[in-house]
């Protein structure tokens, strides 16, 4: 039997926090995990070396492409740092949210506890009253 009570609200409302905090903090750190990729093929890029034998136009043009390719590198390490800065404060946002929801379950538990005692220590009372009546029916 499950006993409720008025902070079982409290508890769903709390809990659909945490769950909504859940699932900012997986989705910062997906992005996290695709700026990581970026930045990886970004350096593989800016590190490849592309010059042959040709003229000066050719090695010209190659070198402005390594150029963008470490402006792109450097760009996507920016996206990446901003990101994992992103994610850290969503971390602490669900841990917040989290310890929150778990405080509000502990005193619905200790609430519902109580509860269940005090309907124990009635339902003895009462039992104890009509055995005290027996007993009396029984010797008079």
């Amino acid at each position: 039997m499950v006993v409720k009570t008025r902070l079982d609200v409290v508890v769903k409302l709390r809990e659909r926090e945490e769950d909504t905090a859940a699932q900012k903090m997986a989705r910062a750190e997906a992005e996290v995990r695709v700026a990581q990729q970026r930045v990886e093929a970004a350096r593989a890029r800016a590190m490849a070396d592309h010059r042959q034998k040709n003229d000066a136009a050719e090695w010209e043009m190659q070198e402005l492409a390594q150029r963008r390719a470490v402006t792109d590198q450097k760009a996507a390490q920016k996206d990446l740092v901003a990101s994992q800065r992103t994610a850290v404060q969503v971390r602490v946002l669900y841990t917040r949210a989290h310890q929150q929801a778990e405080v509000v379950r502990r005193v619905a538990d200790s609430r519902r506890e109580e509860l269940v005692r005090e309907e124990a220590r009635i339902e003895t009372k009462q039992l104890d009253e009509i055995a005290s009546m027996l007993f009396v029916r029984k010797a008079g």
